[in-house]
């Protein structure tokens, strides 16, 4: 679809009105601009690597991907996305990390040293 083409299509205009609408009321409030809800939440490289091994490290058997994913926010004091603990699960069971192993479906431990 063309751009003439999605101006004329009704639901496209009645969201360009209500964006225009909700442009026009910030542009004339008063009030200073609000910082962002995301700004400064960007954890530091390899923290929640580092975490997840931690959690497992002291975990007395194997746990369930959203037992780690609490125990990782609880340590951290921040909310983590379920994605970045899952992503890193995966990367690390295919990338063959030594001392992970996949128990099953979203169960996981650490190996013990013999």
């Amino acid at each position: 679809m063309g751009l003439l083409g999605a101006y004329s299509n009704p639901e496209i205009q009645a969201r360009l009105r209500r964006l225009a609408e909700a442009l026009d009321k910030l542009a004339a409030s008063k009030d200073p601009p609000q910082p962002s809800v995301r700004q400064g939440r960007k954890l530091p490289n390899g923290l929640v690597p580092r975490t997840i091994q931690k959690v497992l490290a002291d975990a007395p058997g194997p746990m369930r991907a959203c037992d780690i994913h609490d125990a990782v926010e609880d340590l951290l004091g921040c909310s983590v996305p379920t994605s970045s603990i899952n992503c890193w699960l995966t990367k690390s069971i295919r990338g063959g990390h030594p001392d992970l192993v996949r128990l099953g479906r979203g169960r996981y431990r650490l190996c013990r040293p013999r």
